[in-house]
């Protein structure tokens, strides 16, 4: 149901779905509609579940062991990849990441002498991160010909961060608990001083904990998995044809009716409106991505949340699903073969969308093959979005081919691996193309190698397309990485300045009598080193 999701939301983004139809009924309650069949239709629960085999059980169990499936084969295929990415969740780690380019002007000459500035420039980045003691650091330097740009340099602690710039000889300091005040300090049009931001989030490298996940999986899919009826559930036998091959599959169709697909969706509203661990998951979100969110802010976005709810759970009442809900599965080896879904639904009888996917899909260790086609009717006409690709991984060597087209547009992705000895060498396209213009393409490849406590990669990045050559111009990164028993974190060595504590006042000064001062002194020494370089104008 991955394929499901991403292709609704998809086609949600290129404005298909009906506009402003009734007050009650807005986008935002169609597609909570459409997430919560979604769950209904495609939640995986665990396996344990699944003591016997009816049909109800062989639905979900068939559609577990596709999701299960295929994260096993991404874990072979990049299983050095993954295992590096568990080390440095819990090991300090350090990386050197350096980009430069070649450009070869397609002209032939460079009149403007860009392409030997372009050919003579690098950015190089000094990063560490040790997620045990909560410590980040960035170091960045600049070099465009012969001039440099240099410590650059940003720290971050659980409690503190520090910045300094070439021009600098001080650190300047702000902490977690000055926040607030110092950007009242800044703004007090904009800002309160009461304002708040925990660092601690920024050493978290996952999106939801697994406790959170645990707390989705028993809260929700569980109990839309029992209030599933089981004689919803009808299984025959039946042969199909899937790639030219007949294969005996068991059918298994789930129907459930308008009345039964609201009475779910409205106990998932309520347990939403009154599940505590969702609104703090919520906040936690609203507080990472904005410096600004203080505990009033943080109120407001759970009284919304919980007034957007009321709303649905109005809504739903009069909501037309006429048809109800059927999806059907067809399965081999407790494996989705084949999948036809539809559901038609509305804010009223006359404006009624009809959304159907189905398609096929074929998975064995070495090759996953899928044809799919998401179609969205309305009273404007039908929309499709086809989705097909053929994935392989033989003896340690990838070919994949998948496209996505919707109308005219067309996406297309084909790569090709071989991993020998803990390296691996890639080439990846990605190629855009629609009936107005021609084709475009994103060439990427290179070497990647994974040993134990380090890592080194060799990447390139392309572009192709009308008049623009593979030649023409190439991104080049280099990065290496390894495992640390610390950060080696020096903040002794230069003055500490502490914004927080400051005054609008103190602020002004220190930057009248402190910060402009050095970087006056330090535009001159750069401007007569670009003269001396030849790069002055």
């Amino acid at each position: 149901m991955h394929y499901f999701f991403t292709t609704i939301e998809q086609t949600k983004e290129r404005g298909i779905l009906l506009e402003g139809k009734s007050k009650r009924f807005s986008k935002k309650t169609i597609w909570l509609t459409v997430i919560i069949a979604v769950i209904i239709v495609g939640g995986t629960i665990t396996a344990t579940t699944f003591l016997t085999k009816t049909s109800k059980q062989a639905y979900f169990l068939a559609e577990l062991n596709a999701a299960n499936f295929m994260t096993e084969v991404v874990e072979d295929r990049y299983s050095d990849e993954l295992d590096w990415a568990e080390k440095i969740k819990e090991t300090p780690s350090e990386s050197n990441l350096e980009l430069s380019a070649e450009f070869n002007d397609p002209s032939g000459y460079d009149s403007t002498g860009m392409q030997e500035l372009i050919n003579n420039s690098t950015i190089s980045v000094m990063s560490g991160l040790d997620p045990e003691n909560k410590e980040m650091k960035f170091k960045g330097s600049i070099n465009v010909g012969e001039i440099s740009i240099e410590d650059i340099e940003f720290y971050l602690t659980s409690d503190r961060m520090l910045a300094s710039l070439s021009f600098l000889d001080q650190y300047v300091q702000v902490k977690e608990s000055e926040i607030g005040t110092l950007l009242y300090e800044i703004d007090p049009m904009s800002y309160t001083g009461e304002e708040e931001i925990e660092f601690d989030p920024f050493f978290d490298q996952t999106v939801l904990s697994e406790e959170d996940k645990e707390h989705f999986q028993d809260t929700y899919i569980k109990m839309v998995y029992e209030e599933l009826p089981d004689d919803a559930f009808t299984s025959e036998d039946e042969t199909i044809e899937v790639n030219g091959d007949s294969i005996a599959t068991s059918k298994v169709t789930l129907q459930l009716s308008e009345e039964k697909i609201k009475d779910i969706m409205n106990k998932v509203l309520t347990e939403a409106e009154q599940d505590e661990t969702l609104k703090e998951i919520i906040q936690n979100q609203a507080t990472f991505d904005t410096i600004s969110t203080n505990s009033d802010e943080l109120a407001q976005i759970t009284e919304d949340f919980e007034a957007e709810i009321s709303k649905a759970k109005e809504a739903i009442n009069d909501f037309s699903i006429p048809g109800g809900l059927t999806s059907t599965l067809w399965i081999k080896d407790d494996l989705i073969v084949q999948r036809d879904f539809s559901m038609e639904m509305g804010p009223s009888e006359s404006e009624l969308m009809v959304f159907s996917l189905m398609g096929t899909q074929l998975m064995n260790e070495q090759n996953q093959t899928f044809d799919y086609e998401l179609a969205v009717t309305d009273e404007f006409g039908t929309n499709t979005i086809n989705l097909n690709g053929d994935l392989s991984w033989q003896d340690n060597v990838a070919d994949d081919h998948i496209t996505l087209s919707a109308n005219a547009f067309e996406l297309s992705y084909t790569g090709t691996e071989e991993l020998n000895d803990g390296t691996r060498n890639f080439d990846r396209r990605l190629t855009f193309q629609d009936e107005s213009s021609s084709p475009m393409e994103v060439i990427w490849n290179g070497t990647s190698t994974y040993n134990n406590d380090q890592t080194n990669t060799e990447q390139y990045l392309s572009l192709t397309g009308e008049g623009i050559s593979e030649n023409d111009f190439k991104l080049h990164i280099n990065s290496n990485s390894k495992l640390v028993k610390s950060l080696d974190i020096d903040t002794e060595s230069m003055d500490v300045v502490n914004l927080g504590t400051m005054s609008s006042d103190e602020i002004d000064t220190f930057m009248m009598d402190e910060v402009t001062p050095q970087f006056q002194q330090w535009l001159a020494e750069f401007y007569g080193s670009m003269f001396d370089a030849g790069a002055g104008f």
